[in-house]
């Protein structure tokens, strides 16, 4: 009797030690299960054509959609691809389309040959939002555009939409969806963290919240995104009808002591750091990298910006809260170890 006592003694050990070996950590699983999930893509800007697909060739296997960034407007309120968009389009469905799907970003951005260009314009919205007329008229302009070039999907990324055309906005996404899939085109839509995300959006397109330029052009020295941040801007789209996804920024800036503000890819960065063999410091509130130097000519100067550890910490935040699908602006300057975990990220 004692004999069998012990023996089954030891198989419970057995079992539950067995038990223990294969099973994670309630923290671990979570962990896997997140990184499972996430779903990664990339805007390529068309000014830094080579060193984008350059990023995308040595990250690609963790990519989704590829987007390319971007096509204007002329001052016939027509689109307007310039030389260095078509080229980078061309480039990318040529080495990409087999494996990813390919998407043109419209932005209304106002460039004219013979006045200041104008980003982000809400009176060309105005004009081509207006009325059911404008509407279709513009719609036809891009279906020409997606004729000519022959892409997988569009993209629409008009910010500063005015109130008083928000309704007409939702209309156009609207009709714009249903001529797309009649042409088995998808529809991809980017929203402004200011976005009124209790506006009902139509089925149909996928959407994407921008999670960053909290500090920037605008601002004194700081990270592009902080996790308070991001926590108020889920709070707001959990408001939304349509699930989104979180785009974040990779890069940063440079603040001049009574000087501009300069714009750095994450390389520019590690290379002005170790130029100045300055001190690397994290910031807890955001997790992203800021160092400050002083130049040969006594100027203060003081940079932000994100890189791997960054991102992932990031990423991880929102995962949290259940989202799972992540754009990256952008491609173009990404460090080593960035492109080796986008590169890891899983593509269900």
């Amino acid at each position: 009797m004692k004999n069998f006592v012990l023996f089954i003694c030891i198989a419970l050990l057995f079992i539950t030690a067995c038990s223990n070996s294969k099973e994670p950590p309630a923290e671990a699983r979570e962990e896997l299960k997140n990184k499972e999930k996430l779903r990664l893509s990339i805007w390529l800007p068309e000014w830094q054509n080579k060193s984008a697909i350059e990023d995308v060739k040595n990250s690609q296997h963790g990519l989704q959609d590829i987007r390319v960034f971007g096509a204007y407007f002329n001052s016939k309120d027509e689109l307007l691809l310039t030389e260095n968009a078509i080229d980078m389009l061309q480039q990318t469905q040529q080495q990409f389309n087999d494996s990813h799907h390919v998407i043109l970003t419209l932005i209304n951005d106002y460039v004219t040959d013979n006045a200041p260009s104008v980003q982000k314009d809400s009176t060309l919205l105005h004009r081509l939002l207006q009325d059911s007329a404008a509407r279709q008229k513009h719609i036809s302009n891009i279906l020409q555009v997606v004729d000519q070039y022959q892409v997988d999907g569009i993209e629409i990324d008009y910010e500063k939409v005015a109130q008083e055309d928000l309704q007409k906005y939702v209309l156009f996404l609207d009709e714009l969806y249903q001529a797309l899939s009649k042409k088995e085109v998808t529809l991809h839509v980017v929203l402004e963290p200011r976005f009124p995300f209790n506006v009902k959006l139509p089925d149909g397109p996928t959407y994407t919240v921008m999670a960053y330029n909290v500090h920037g052009y605008h601002s004194g020295p700081g990270a592009k995104a902080t996790f308070s941040f991001l926590n108020d801007l889920v709070k707001k789209i959990k408001k939304s009808n349509q699930d989104l996804a979180i785009a974040f920024a990779t890069g940063g800036f440079k603040w001049v002591a009574q000087g501009k503000t300069v714009a750095l890819t994450e390389l520019e960065a590690e290379q002005l750091l170790a130029e100045t063999n300055a001190v690397k410091q994290r910031d807890k509130g955001s997790g992203a990298v800021y160092f400050t130097y002083v130049d040969d000519s006594n100027v203060s100067h003081e940079v932000w910006y994100a890189d791997q550890e960054t991102l992932e910490k990031w990423v991880k935040y929102v995962q949290k809260k259940s989202y799972h699908d992540v754009v990256l602006w952008r491609a173009g300057g990404l460090g080593e170890r960035t492109l080796q975990w986008i590169g890891e990220q899983t593509t269900n």
